[in-house]
């Protein structure tokens, strides 16, 4: 969550932005355009579509700077708004329809135990991660959540804001926004389980 100097500094630069200062937007474009691109980014997986999004969001602050009202963080504000941009240029695009969740979660038997025993790789992701090919696992799963999981599990997970935050920018309650993170974990931990389990198997084959 910001501090409370950097929230009094964000509503100092809304108030000169609206006052006419441009070099308070100026200011906001150096705060907030990398997140603004990376959360873009995040959601389409094209740096042109991140690169339009960003413009676009940076276009709508400008304009719209007298409709923020301070209910919220002024940040929270730009993230709904870049959240919104990001949602309209992929149904420009027509993205494919997500998978199912109740079709890729683990079963339960009746006793609410996993009825398939599946790795938990969540723990040693960390050598993992550094490479290209886990990385593009990875993303191609995280695309296959439904909507509503996907951008928590990006905002909470990806890009590191509290559920707090998670929580004002998508005006959920906190139990909400666990629900939809924890829904979205158990998803990516089965699509991934088969990649990690033959990776594990190599590993094992190498050693002598």
């Amino acid at each position: 969550m910001p501090t409370s100097e950097e929230k009094a500094r964000e509503q100092q630069l809304v108030d000169e932005l609206k006052a006419g200062n441009l070099e308070a937007f100026d200011e906001i474009v150096n705060l907030f355009q990398k997140k603004i691109y990376s959360l873009g980014f995040n959601l389409t997986r094209n740096q042109m579509d991140a690169q339009d999004i960003a413009q676009d969001v940076l276009l709508t602050i400008y304009r719209k700077i007298d409709t923020f009202q301070g209910k919220s963080a002024f940040s929270s504000w730009v993230y709904r708004i870049t959240l919104n941009a990001a949602y309209m240029k992929l149904r420009s695009k027509k993205k494919e329809q997500f998978v199912s969740l109740d079709d890729a979660f683990p079963a339960f038997n009746g006793s609410g135990y996993h009825q398939e025993k599946i790795r938990d790789w969540s723990e040693s992701t960390d050598s993992l991660l550094f490479s290209n090919e886990t990385k593009d696992v990875i993303n191609k799963a995280v695309d296959q959540l439904p909507e509503k999981e996907k951008v928590v599990f990006i905002l909470r997970d990806v890009d590191g804001l509290s559920t707090e935050k998670v929580g004002e920018i998508l005006e959920l309650s906190i139990p909400a926004v666990k629900s939809r993170l924890h829904r979205a974990r158990l998803f990516l931990r089965k699509k991934l389980s088969n990649y990690f389990d033959e990776f594990y198997a190599k590993k094992e084959a190498k050693k002598p």
